[in-house]
């Protein structure tokens, strides 16, 4: 499903990484820098990217049912370590029901210590203006208000190439309940929310406040622009059965003069059958497998 913090590791993947700062001010004039001495860093940064993708990927799940995508995000960075920052993409209301537009709005405070290591900790509120699973035309007002958007508390520790993260879902994850998301023996859910195992889905009574994952990730770079990076990771929806799943992507990236990167990379997951064969929110007749492996491709510029 959907994403949290994705400006900060979903960029490994689809080459959305913040690389570079462009602009910097002061709230007064510096003094004459002296001949030989280094020009003192900016306090304030503003690096950003935009990125066409074959496809978005969330946790190895696509939010644009197999179809690409146009993204964009931009960060408020302060010497002191402290950002805030807002990224946007298209998504499919065949999954996010009534939602054609998903936007992240984040604001935390990372730093590095003892010369190799860093820490990042934050919030993500994930809003998509107008999306509802009572608006889903396929259920034919049979689901109950619920918006989609989310909010994630996350955290993540690194040493040089390599990083673990963990996100918290206060709310419920993307709108999901007993009675948009739960198993085939329920009333509000006949047949089978998830048609891959009609036995998976939100327990009766189930909130899904509570969910959240783990993951690991590499990234190391490479001589001639090459970047190389991978990720393994766990997303627990909590009150649900076999719903939850771990997700797996590797990839590389060329980084060219001028801020543009290339990205190729390989996403898959496993641990359940839930999301196969999907029933599409807009039309029950158009299915698709949410997470099924496939190769990425995408086109970055950064400033």
């Amino acid at each position: 499903m959907m994403r949290v913090s994705k400006m900060m590791l979903v960029t490994s993947l689809v080459g959305t990484a913040f690389l570079s700062s462009t602009l910097a001010f002061a709230d007064e004039t510096p003094a004459p820098v002296a001949a030989g001495a280094a020009a003192a860093a900016p306090t304030w940064t503003f690096p950003g990217s935009v990125s066409l993708v074959s496809d978005y990927l969330w946790h190895g799940q696509t939010q644009t049912w197999g179809r690409p995508a146009l993204q964009a995000g931009i960060e408020i960075d302060h010497a002191s370590g402290f950002y805030a920052g807002v990224w946007g993409s298209n998504v499919s209301s065949h999954w996010l029901p009534d939602a054609d537009l998903e936007t992240d709005w984040s604001v935390g405070f990372r730093n590095s210590f003892a010369t190799d290591f860093r820490y990042d900790v934050g919030a993500t509120y994930v809003y998509y203006p107008g999306g509802n699973f009572s608006k889903a035309p396929a259920a034919g007002g049979l689901y109950t208000s619920s918006k989609l958007n989310t909010v994630e508390l996350y955290g993540s520790l690194g040493w040089k190439w390599f990083t673990v993260k963990g996100g918290y879902n206060p709310t419920k994850f993307y709108g999901w309940n007993t009675n948009n998301s739960g198993n085939g023996s329920q009333a509000a859910s006949p047949g089978a929310s998830f048609a891959g195992d009609a036995t998976a889905g939100v327990n009766n009574g189930g909130s899904t406040r509570g969910s959240g994952y783990v993951v690991a990730s590499v990234s190391y770079d490479l001589p001639a622009g090459f970047n190389i990076a991978g990720e393994v990771g766990r997303q627990m929806i909590a009150d649900s059965s076999n719903l939850d799943w771990t997700w797996y992507k590797a990839g590389v990236t060329k980084n060219f003069d001028g801020g543009w990167a290339v990205n190729a990379a390989v996403s898959g997951t496993a641990g359940t059958n839930a999301y196969h064969g999907f029933a599409s929110f807009d039309n029950a007749g158009d299915t698709k497998t949410i997470d099924k492996t496939k190769l990425l491709v995408g086109l970055t510029k950064n400033f």
